[in-house]
């Protein structure tokens, strides 16, 4: 009986990617196999009769992989699992090595095989992270700093600013602006008519991004006052509004401060 094998790799892509070739090529059997991502101290649960591998990123392996799923597997099948790497679940992992399980079984007819459990799980993954962009990307609020820089803070569950990133610069193509991941402490930097780019918080000064410039305050304010004119207290439906706007929005929305 073979030994179970519980892969640790880096939350991101990457590491998944990683993870997934060094499982592959373990020939332990995929049933005896587990993709967990380290997320700070938590490693899951510790198991008896179990052996408990951390892997490293490989940019040669990750590139096979990336390969095998375009030729064997489709493009879509790709952009799902990178969309499903976004998630804040935590068995994120092991559900992207489900789910080429399958699609290296039965090629580019994966994202129809709907009612295979590993492929639902994927699309779930893919529709939470999806929604929560949408989302962000009406609810998203730009502040002016003393630089004249403009700055966008938000905790989302999942990792999409690199998903907002194409919205934003394109709309905003002429602007010096940045938006940062509270959660994460990463960051997209987009220069005025440059390509944005991804990066930790270690680039930034965090505490000088909140120093807004007196022009700022001084929209702030006439935002709040106009917000609260328009109000009719009379019709106000609490449950509509937090159907409508979560209440996990708004902590980084200038009406709401």
């Amino acid at each position: 009986m073979s030994e179970k094998k519980v892969y640790h790799c880096e939350d991101s892509l990457e590491g998944i990617l990683t993870a997934v070739y060094e499982a592959w090529s373990s020939r332990n059997g995929h049933a005896n196999n587990e993709i967990r991502i380290l997320s700070g101290d938590n490693q899951g649960d510790m198991e008896l009769f179990t052996e408990y591998i951390v892997v490293k990123n490989s940019e040669e392996k990750i590139a096979k992989v990336i390969k095998a799923v375009y030729e064997k597997i489709s493009s879509e099948a790709y952009e799902l699992i990178c969309s499903a790497a976004c998630s804040c679940e935590l068995s994120r992992g092991d559900d992207i090595y489900r789910f080429l399980i399958v699609g290296f079984s039965v090629g580019k007819g994966i994202v129809d095989q709907l009612h295979n459990k590993y492929v639902m799980r994927i699309f779930e993954l893919t529709r939470n992270v999806s929604n929560e962009a949408h989302h962000l990307k009406g609810f998203l609020r730009f502040q002016e700093i003393e630089e004249g820089i403009l700055v966008a803070k938000l905790a989302p569950k999942n990792d999409v600013i690199r998903i907002l990133a194409p919205h934003f610069s394109d709309r905003l193509c002429q602007e010096n602006f940045i938006i940062y991941d509270e959660n994460r402490n990463t960051a997209i930097v987009h220069g005025e008519n440059k390509e944005w780019f991804y990066t930790d918080g270690s680039m930034l000064d965090v505490d000088r991004i909140k120093n807004v410039s007196e022009r700022e305050e001084s929209i702030d304010s006439m935002w709040k006052a106009f917000f609260r004119t328009i109000s009719i207290k009379e019709r106000e439906n609490k449950n509509l509004q937090r159907n409508n706007l979560p209440m996990r929005f708004r902590s980084n929305m200038t009406e709401f401060e």
